[in-house]
């Protein structure tokens, strides 16, 4: 009689194989896969880890519970706790693409923001389930445009967002071509956007200044400091000058008016590393719709720019977040940081 086949093997065979398709621990993740000739593979997407179901029309939509420890003293979300949502989303719209972890580090390339916009329509507070849809915009050789939406489950927009990626070279550290297979699994593309580049007023002669070391927490994956960490820099600066023209947040908060951020513009110059000494510099544009601040970080040792900044603060009640006058005398207190 003849044996019965075995079927586990041939199964068995099969699954290391999507293993190794998927990232698997086949083969090690971190050396290039080449060919029997030694020359690199080109990596593959991983279409079996693709996360299909959240991907419609090359949208992408994830759901976040906002946590207590998010909060600032008010009861809202930190502004800096939005880049973290949105920069999460965008590694998850990523891997249901079939892009994951694994392709990243097979391919040796990453993506790196190079410019953060936002606007904040109405501050998330604890509890809240928002939904945060984000898609391509478009692709221009080594950048990306990448646009986002947050929104509470009634539909309202709490966040619009835009992020500008250049793909890196992690070797090298410099742009590299975005592969082609990438621009075709995002579809529903539009034509390539251009925007005005960061553009501020002179500083005066004598700005605020404010210094930071870098800390081991603030750092990414890549050694670099997180986005995130910048805008929390830049607005702990702000208040700082604030403070420092003698309008600490107490004496705010008895006036019932503080400052909550709207509007935010980030470009991202040149990475800190850890132990990094930075100089955070700001000053304020005239008098307008809302405070608008202008601020540069920048390295200690070499002054090389790291970070330039512009946000726009508008006036509201600590506690019910209606809309608020700006302080009686705090407009002259900040003259001398107004631009030249």
């Amino acid at each position: 009689m003849r044996a019965p086949r075995r079927p586990r093997r041939r199964r068995a065979r099969r699954s290391r194989a999507r293993r190794a398709r998927c990232g698997g621990a086949v083969e090690d993740p971190g050396s290039p896969r080449r060919t029997s000739s030694g020359a690199p593979r080109r990596c593959k997407r991983r279409a079996e880890c693709a996360s299909k179901p959240p991907v419609v029309s090359g949208v992408y939509t994830a759901r976040v519970n906002v946590r207590h420890h998010e909060l600032d003293a008010f009861g809202r979300v930190h502004p800096g706790v939005y880049l973290r949502y949105l920069a999460h989303t965008a590694v998850e719209a990523s891997t249901a693409a079939g892009f994951d972890a694994a392709w990243y580090e097979a391919a040796g390339a990453v993506w790196l923001v190079r410019r953060s916009t936002f606007t904040v329509l109405r501050p998330a507070t604890a509890g809240e389930e928002l939904e945060i849809r984000t898609w391509v915009e478009d692709f221009r050789r080594v950048r990306s445009h990448r646009r986002y939406e947050v929104r509470g489950l009634d539909g309202t927009l709490r966040l619009a967002a835009r992020t500008d990626w250049v793909y890196v070279d992690r070797a090298s550290g410099r742009p590299r071509r975005v592969p082609g297979e990438m621009e075709e699994a995002f579809g529903g593309m539009s034509a390539p956007q251009e925007r005005d580049g960061w553009h501020a007023s002179p500083p005066p002669a004598q700005p605020a200044r404010a210094t930071h070391q870098v800390r081991v927490y603030e750092l990414d994956a890549l050694g670099h400091v997180n986005n995130a960490v910048y805008l929390d820099l830049v607005v702990q600066a702000a208040l700082d000058a604030i403070e420092h023209a003698g309008w600490p947040l107490a004496r705010l908060v008895a006036e019932e008016t503080v400052p909550v951020l709207a509007d935010g513009d980030l470009e991202y110059r040149d990475p800190a590393r850890y132990g990094d000494r930075l100089e955070t510099i700001t000053w304020f544009a005239p008098p307008g719709d809302g405070l608008e601040v202008h601020q540069r970080i920048v390295r200690n040792d070499d002054g090389r720019a790291v970070v330039r900044a512009s946000t726009r603060w508008r006036w509201v009640h600590p506690l019910s977040g209606a809309a608020a006058d700006v302080p009686e005398g705090l407009l002259a207190a900040l003259e001398s940081l107004l631009a030249a």
